[in-house]
């Protein structure tokens, strides 16, 4: 998986594989996490990635992102591009993810996140070969995700561990990019 060439929502979804099948309606936590991820569909967001995988350890990517109306800026190895974004169909997404794999997830504690009080949550993940270990952090004052990590693992190994960090104030198109 390149993540860096996905949508960030659908880095997000499918990285935590959100509310699956073995997730009870009513589970509180999931509901949060859910509900942050189908409101970052439609909201103005600059991220910052960081990637490594397991075949380059120590050589990880650092992208970002920059998502505008029906627009999705990507930067990768320092080059920027433009893509169509539809919002619908990244909420589409999240919401039909809810269908698929076994998870658990649980409300940790509060914490900050750059001075923005937030509440951290861990989303536990199996799918057939493997699964996922997420933190997502929810802003208490938006319920935007502000950070998330995500190890990814499949027969046990460690396939690829991710950090996304959000912004939402001032999003602007990155200089001299056209779609």
């Amino acid at each position: 998986m390149i993540a860096a060439r996905l949508p960030s929502v659908a880095v997000f979804v499918a990285a935590l594989g959100v509310v699956g099948a073995g997730a009870r309606a009513d589970d509180v936590a999931c509901q949060a996490v859910l509900q942050a991820v189908l409101k970052q569909t439609a909201a103005p967001v600059h991220q910052k990635v960081t990637i490594e995988t397991a075949a380059a350890p120590d050589k990880p990517m650092h992208n970002e992102m920059i998502r505008l109306g029906d627009t999705l800026y990507m930067q990768v190895r320092g080059q920027w591009m433009a893509r169509p974004y539809d919002a619908a169909k990244a909420a589409d997404d999240a919401r039909q993810a809810m269908t698929k794999g076994e998870h658990s997830c649980t409300r940790v504690r509060s914490e900050a996140v750059d001075g923005q009080p937030a509440e951290l949550y861990r989303v536990q993940s199996k799918t057939a070969t493997g699964g996922s270990d997420s933190q997502v952090w929810v802003s208490t004052a938006s319920g935007l995700p502000l950070r998330q990590t995500v190890t990814m693992l499949e027969q046990g190994t460690v396939k690829l561990k991710h950090e996304v960090r959000s912004d939402y104030a001032n999003v602007r198109a990155p200089a001299g990019v056209s779609r």
